[in-house]
């Protein structure tokens, strides 16, 4: 029988956390406060020489689910059975639900620790938020790191087919459950661990990196678009963090763990970078080496540059040391699941012999970030790889804040992703003339903002993560990218906003958290239709699935899918406007057939309004329906965030190399690149794209053609490109009519060499390369 936690109704609704009465033969619980770390050390041989002994307790995975583990991959429902099983046999488990998945599965996690800081959980976490909390003073700080157990966490199969972690997870937990050695008793006396076995039950059934939505969730960490993502962060926060290691796959046979690649971001809290790189690397390096296995530092590749991964995310918003193991995926399955075990006992053990000190530089970095903001200092680049220099400094200029405008859904979007990461954000009570105002991509300027105009100071212990956030640039130091290089929020979601550097005496009022803000109704909704190359959901490629989720959870419209073959005269005939993503622009031609090409052609030609982006232009422009012009572009850029001439005020393209550039043609255009575009990350030669297009219409007969260079729906998360899309999708009012009506074109297939999504090349690449 279980019993429930008496925790806060937040712990026990949200989080559904439950613990199993004592075992009859468990160990004689420890003391309250944790044991020495110095003492625990001093007396265990350690990790690798210490025999592991167990008490019995806890039902061995082969007696549960009749294999051993690693041997091969676990289901999800076996990882649900043993996870029960443990629940039920052990005092030394809590385990709760954090998340369902699309498809309806849960996603677990377990707390594990001896019974009496299991019994402790909210005087923990009660004692970690007085720690974060400068008002706090010294004598109770040092008296909360006496006491209270560092939190260590360890993740694993955020993408569906890089299965083993999970595995090793379930053995973690086995293992840290029964055992009674002193690798064990001294991880439990001292830390709070923290299990999830899959942050993506659906991609593991389904075997495919990504979720049902085809989000990759591991780039979703500051957008929380999905709700795998949301309750994990939510989970985290209830029990912060010390300690955050994400364990994946990669290709060939060998095993990546920090220290990182450059470049890594500047706001990266100094004090956990450095417990990566020297006393987790260290730790590391020494048990690999001491097996023989093969292993990789900062020479495989994996920065700590784009805060939305699951390392760059826990340090930066959490103060934990956030880390990424990569397992090659070419090994066997057993030494897959064994290596990944063994870097996570390791990393643990490591972390509860030192967890004074975790706790300590935890709260120094608060107490260090609220200093740096208070004197509006930002911190400087670096590096950290033989060889490499610093080639874009931060500017020595003072930021002491962010202003956000206006009160949109966008905005207030915007305002509640900061405070679910515990920023505070207040309002101005009366309006307010800044002497140096700094709008985003604009010059600096006197400029009066209204009451009511969001404030977002640097001066707060979160001031790494504000700056993360807002920042008008990323100041990348070194030219190397696994991701893209800008993603300031208000950027993407189209709001108007900018710092200041100058100390203001305002009166504010603090923001409560906001609630989620729901787009407005789309009245008299077309008839949509969308073109998915692949008729099965669960393998659609992410421009489908990102715009799928839009329609359905955002914008709450209706479609029809069809697959090319499926574009007929009756198909289409039931629609008003057809919208093709980044398809492949060839292949789908070609599996349109001279049927479907004709039926489609002649229901624009009818009145029929049709969308396109990137691959779905050049898909238009095959068919004769667009009269634009499309060209490789020249400038050069990982992903970064460009200004915008725009109906939208405040609208940046998030644009990469791989996108084409595209001259209006005949088309009118209704958004392009300014003569001299403001660049939010890394880009060079943006001046070739002075004047280009990046949304034109075309009248086609009776009908229209939309289409963009750009994805507009950029993982979700670019909501002001995203509404410029929404309006296309709703017939974009009067733009049509600044173009005469024209006849249709030729077919004209293999317009432009890339034909393939940008989103899939990328994840395509990441696969062989890792960090998917």
């Amino acid at each position: 029988m279980r019993r429930r936690l008496v925790l806060t109704s937040v712990f026990t609704a949200v989080l559904g956390l439950t613990v199993a009465p004592a075992a009859s033969q468990a160990s004689s619980p420890p003391s309250a406060s944790p044991t020495s770390a110095s003492s625990a050390a001093a007396s265990c041989a350690g990790v690798l020489d210490t025999p592991a002994t167990y008490d019995g307790t806890v039902p061995a995975p082969k007696k549960v689910l009749g294999y051993e583990l690693g041997s091969k991959q676990a289901s999800n429902a076996d990882i649900l059975k043993y996870w029960a099983a443990v629940d039920r046999a052990s005092d030394r488990v809590a385990t709760g639900t954090f998340a369902t998945s699309w498809q309806g599965q849960p996603l677990r996690y377990a707390l594990v620790g001896s019974p009496t800081t299991l019994s402790r959980l909210p005087r923990i976490t009660a004692d970690l938020a007085k720690l974060r909390d400068p008002a706090t003073p010294a004598s109770d700080a040092d008296a909360i790191v006496a006491r209270t157990p560092a939190i260590l966490w360890i993740s694993a199969n955020v993408h569906g087919n890089e299965p083993s972690g999970g595995d090793a997870v379930l053995r973690l937990l086995y293992q840290l459950a029964d055992r009674n050695d002193c690798v064990a008793k001294a991880i439990r006396d001292n830390a709070l661990v923290g299990l999830i076995p899959t942050q993506n039950p659906d991609g593991r059934t389904n075997d495919v990196r990504t979720n049902a939505y085809s989000f990759d969730l591991n780039r979703d960490w500051f957008a929380r678009t999905q709700p795998e993502t949301d309750g994990k962060l939510d989970l985290l926060w209830t029990y912060p963090p010390q300690l955050y290691v994400d364990e994946h796959e990669m290709g060939g046979n060998g095993y990546f763990f920090p220290p990182n690649s450059d470049p890594v971001y500047h706001e990266t809290p100094d004090r956990q970078y450095t417990q990566i790189e020297k006393l987790y690397g260290a730790a590391n390096t020494a048990a690999f080496t001491a097996n023989g296995w093969k292993f990789e530092t900062y020479q495989a590749g994996y920065d700590m540059f784009y805060q939305g991964y699951g390392d760059t995310v826990p340090t930066t918003q959490f103060g934990a040391a956030g880390m990424t193991f990569e397992q090659g995926g070419d090994s066997p399955y057993p030494a897959k699941t064994n290596h990944h075990y063994t870097s996570a006992i390791t990393t643990l053990y490591t972390g509860a012999t030192n967890r004074a000190r975790l706790l300590r530089e935890w709260r120094q970095t608060w107490l260090q970030a609220l200093r740096e903001g208070q004197a509006c200092r930002l911190e400087p680049n670096a590096t950290f790889n033989p060889g490499n220099e610093v080639l874009i400094p931060v500017p020595k200029k003072p930021v002491c804040g962010y202003f956000l405008t206006g009160d949109s859904p966008e905005t207030r979007n915007v305002v509640r992703r900061l405070q679910q990461a515990k920023v505070e954000v207040s309002r101005l009570t009366s309006s307010v003339v800044v002497p140096d105002y700094k709008p985003y991509g604009q010059a600096v300027r006197s400029q009066r903002l209204p009451k009511g105009t969001y404030w977002v100071s640097l001066a707060q212990v979160q001031k790494h993560w504000v700056q993360a956030m807002l920042g008008e640039d990323t100041y990348t130091p070194f030219p190397y990218f696994y991701d893209v290089s800008g993603w300031n929020n208000a950027m993407l979601a189209g709001i108007g906003g900018g710092s200041t550097g100058t100390r203001l005496d305002v009166a504010t009022a603090p923001v409560a958290l906001l609630p989620a803000a729901t787009a407005a109704p789309v009245a008299d909704a077309p008839r949509i239709g969308i073109i998915d190359q692949r008729p099965e959901p669960t393998y659609q490629y992410q421009t489908t699935g990102w715009l799928r989720w839009r329609l359905e959870q955002d914008w709450k419209l209706d479609y029809t899918a069809l697959t090319p073959e499926q574009v007929t005269p009756a198909a289409l005939s039931r629609l008003d406007v057809l919208l093709v993503p980044d398809v492949d622009g060839q292949p789908t031609f070609d599996r349109l057939g001279q049927t479907g090409r004709q039926a489609l052609r002649s229901w624009v030609n009818r009145g029929g309004r049709y969308v396109g982006w990137q691959g779905g232009t050049v898909l238009a422009k095959s068919l004769g329906l667009t009269s634009v012009g499309l060209s490789e572009a020249t400038a050069v850029s990982p992903g970064a965030l460009l200004s915008l001439n725009a109906p939208r005020a405040n609208t940046w393209a998030l644009w990469d190399d791989g996108d084409a550039q595209m001259s209006p043609g005949g088309a009118a255009v209704i958004t392009s690149f300014p003569a001299s575009p403001f660049v939010s990350g890394y880009a060079e030669d943006t001046d070739t794209l002075a004047g280009s297009a990046v949304e034109a219409v075309d009248r086609v007969g009776a009908g229209s053609t939309t289409v963009f260079s750009i994805e507009p729906n950029f993982r979700g998360y670019s909501d002001g490109t995203a509404e410029l899309l929404l309006d296309a999708v709703k017939g974009t009012p009067g733009e049509s009519a600044r173009v005469a009506p024209r006849p249709l074109a030729a077919e004209a297939p293999s317009v432009l060499g890339r034909t393939r999504s940008t989103a899939d090349h990328v994840a395509d690449e990441q696969r062989e390369r890792g960090r998917d």
